[in-house]
């Protein structure tokens, strides 16, 4: 039986993704519930999304922190928030990725990529949570109060990310390892 497929992925592409998942999923179950009405929590799962989306491109950022956080509501009180973040999540990790994997000459403009990728990511990130709540409450009021909690992640799990990624990237760089998938 042949099927005809636009998207591909080998043996070793769908362990790595399968990995980069998992995670995604355990470091989003290392939270601190924040907020008392909007449900929201203080994760690592935006630590490992930036740093793998930074260090292994679109695809895989996208894929893990879409799937892997995904997951996480799916098998969490949070269900609920499932389509939404899977949808919010795979567009930043492939923005961040996208922007990571853009050919630069100098480390100047490697950091102004980055910067252009999280602050899209920022940006998807508070305004998508901030119309699903909306759309869940029926209220565009009490959703404002996320918006500096969802901010306050994104800083955080840049703050983190960055050094790692840049570690591990040029880790990898010295040993002439590909990273992006």
């Amino acid at each position: 039986m042949s099927t005809n497929s636009n998207v591909k992925f080998n043996a070793k592409e769908i362990a790595i993704y399968g990995l980069f998942i998992a995670l995604v999923y355990i470091a989003t179950t290392i939270n601190i519930q924040i907020g008392s009405t909007s449900g929201g929590l203080f994760h690592l799962g935006n630590v490992m999304s930036f740093t793998i989306a930074m260090v292994f491109g679109k695809k895989a950022g996208a894929l893990s922190g879409g799937i892997g956080m995904a997951l996480f509501d799916i098998l969490s009180p949070y269900a609920v928030w499932a389509p939404f973040t899977l949808i919010i999540r795979l567009i930043m990790g492939y923005a961040i990725g996208y922007f990571a994997f853009k050919a630069s000459n100098s480390k100047k403009q490697s950091i102004i990529n980055n910067s252009i990728g999280l602050i899209i990511a920022f940006i998807v990130m508070i305004v998508g949570y901030y119309v699903a709540e909306g759309l869940l409450y029926g209220n565009w009021i009490v959703p404002l109060q996320s918006v500096f909690a969802n901010a306050l992640q994104c800083i955080v799990g840049t703050s983190i990310a960055v050094p790692i990624s840049t570690a591990l990237r040029a880790g990898f760089k010295i040993r002439h390892i590909k990273t992006e998938i």
